[in-house]
């Protein structure tokens, strides 16, 4: 009980800090690339008040290149750690991209653009 406790709130630590460069009004901004604003968008078609979810970006060089989502499919499904996933999921993209929590449920948590708009 106490292991998996401290598993998810370092989880949840991990995951508050992981947008802080690109968040708040002196912030960078982050550059979406369209491939993964796309991504997104379809995210966000699946997720609701009671299909909570997270989106995780890659980042090269300020450039959201790839992304990772994860969601609530039902209203059952607390007892997952859908942040967790989604982490992991971005890290084996490749070690040199910086993952970060570019969403939680519907709300960006950063500073962005779209690439070319």
């Amino acid at each position: 009980m106490i292991k998996k406790f401290g598993a998810v709130l370092l989880a949840a630590l991990l995951a508050a800090c992981a947008s802080g460069e690109y968040s708040g009004s002196s912030g960078k901004t982050l550059v979406v690339s369209k491939e993964v604003w796309g991504w997104y968008k379809d995210y966000a078609t699946k997720i609701s008040g009671v299909n909570k979810g997270i989106f995780v970006v890659g980042v090269d060089h300020g450039v959201a290149v790839t992304a990772s989502a994860w969601y609530c499919p039902g209203t059952s499904c607390m007892a997952d750690n859908y942040g967790m996933k989604a982490f992991d999921s971005c890290r084996s993209f490749g070690a040199d991209l910086e993952c970060i929590k570019f969403a939680t449920s519907a709300d960006i948590l950063v500073n962005y653009k779209v690439e070319g708009e």
